[in-house]
C-alpha cells in the first residue's frame, strides 16, 4: 500500500524526570493520586494555595502513560528580547483520561497544545506518545503520526464545506488507506454513537453549530486514534450545543476509553473532564483530581483555583 503522507492541520480553515518531592508535593497527594489512578475516590480538598506547584503524576499500576511532556520549554523572540512560553513544563496522561487544561491568557496552554500536536516544537525537553519521541521525529514521520496517532477537535469545526458529514468523516478513513468497503460501516456507527447519522447527506452549511462540532468529533474519533486533542471545542457553540458536545466527550472517554486532552477558557466545560491542570507563566501552576465528586462540585473546586488565578472564569483563556 502506498504510503499518504499527510500535511498538519491547520488552526484555521484559509530527560530527565523530577521527582514528586522536588515539587513539594506532599505524601498526601501521592496517596490521593494513586488512589484515583487505581478507582477509589480521593478526599475532596480546597484548592491549594497560589504558589502550589504540581508537575507530576503517579503511573497507574496497570499501565503506562499514553502521554509524558517531559521538562518542556519553549522560547521565542532573540537574544536580546525572550520571552519563555512554556518554562519546564512536565506531566503524564494515562490511558483513557479526560483531562484540560486551564490558565490565563498568556500562560502557555494554547502553546503546550500545539506542541504536543506538532504544530509546533519545543525549544527543549521532550514528549512522548507511547513509545514514540515525537520531538525528535522527522517530518514524514510526523506527518505519520499525526495521521495514525492523534485526532483533532477544533474551536470552528474545520470542516472542509465541498464535502457532505458523511465525506468529511470518512476522508480521515481515506487519508489513512483504510479500505472503501469498511468506510460506510466505520463511518455510520460513529456517526450514530454522537447523534449526527440524520446529517450525514448534508453540508456544513446546512448544519447548526452543534451538528457541526459532533461530525468533528465524529471524524477524531473514526480512526481510534491515541489521543483526541480539542482545542477550546466548545467556544463558539450556545449554551446548550456545548452542553450536548460535552456530554459526547465525555460518553466518549467513559464508554469508549477515549484519552482526550482539552484546553479550554471555562470552567464548565473543564467540570466534564477527570482531572485539570492549570498553567500560569508557563509552568504547571497546580491540579486538581475529580475522583468521585459530582460534576458540580467539581466545578465548584476549579473555580476556587479560577480565583486564585486572576478572578471570574470569563477572565481565563
Amino acid at each position: 500500500m502506498t504510503e499518504i503522507y499527510a500535511e498538519p492541520f491547520p488552526l484555521t480553515d484559509d530527560s530527565l524526570r523530577v521527582s514528586p518531592q522536588s515539587y513539594g508535593i506532599s505524601q498526601h497527594d501521592l496517596d490521593q493520586q494513586a488512589a484515583y489512578m487505581n478507582g477509589a475516590a480521593p478526599a475532596a480538598t480546597a484548592a491549594h494555595a497560589p504558589h502550589a506547584t504540581h508537575a507530576y503524576h503517579a503511573k497507574a499500576a496497570s499501565g503506562n502513560p499514553i502521554l509524558t511532556v517531559n521538562s518542556v520549554e519553549k522560547v521565542f523572540g532573540s537574544r536580546d528580547s525572550v520571552t519563555k512560553a512554556l518554562n519546564g513544563v512536565s506531566f503524564d496522561v494515562m490511558p483513557g483520561e479526560f483531562m484540560s487544561i486551564m490558565g490565563p491568557s498568556g500562560s502557555g496552554k494554547s502553546t503546550l497544545l500545539n506542541c504536543i500536536s506538532t504544530i509546533d516544537s519545543p525549544t527543549s525537553g521532550h514528549i512522548f506518545v507511547g513509545d514514540k519521541d515525537i520531538t525528535g521525529m522527522s517530518r514524514r514521520q510526523l506527518a505519520k503520526f499525526r495521521r495514525d496517532d492523534l485526532g483533532f477537535i477544533f474551536q470552528d469545526s474545520n470542516l472542509l464545506n465541498t464535502l457532505t458529514g458523511f465525506e468529511n468523516i470518512s476522508l480521515a478513513l481515506t487519508i489513512k488507506g483504510i479500505s472503501a468497503r469498511k468506510i460506510p460501516e466505520m463511518v455510520n456507527s460513529i456517526a450514530t454513537r454522537l447523534g449526527v447519522d440524520g446529517v450525514l447527506k448534508k453540508f456544513p452549511y446546512q448544519m447548526s453549530g452543534g451538528q457541526r462540532q459532533r461530525i468533528a468529533a465524529a471524524r477524531a474519533m473514526v480512526t481510534d486514534p491515541k489521543i483526541i486533542l480539542a482545542d477550546e471545542p466548545t467556544g463558539a457553540l450556545d449554551s446548550r450545543s456545548a452542553t450536548v458536545l460535552l456530554e459526547i466527550m465525555e460518553m466518549l472517554n467513559q464508554q469508549l476509553s477515549a484519552t482526550i486532552l482539552m484546553v479550554t477558557h471555562d470552567a464548565f466545560a473543564a467540570s466534564y473532564s477527570n482531572r485539570v491542570l492549570f498553567i500560569k507563566d508557563g509552568m504547571v501552576f497546580n491540579e486538581l483530581i475529580r475522583g468521585n465528586e459530582s460534576r458540580d462540585q467539581f466545578f465548584a473546586r476549579i473555580m476556587e483555583v479560577v480565583s486564585f488565578l486572576g478572578g471570574e472564569a470569563g477572565h481565563v483563556s
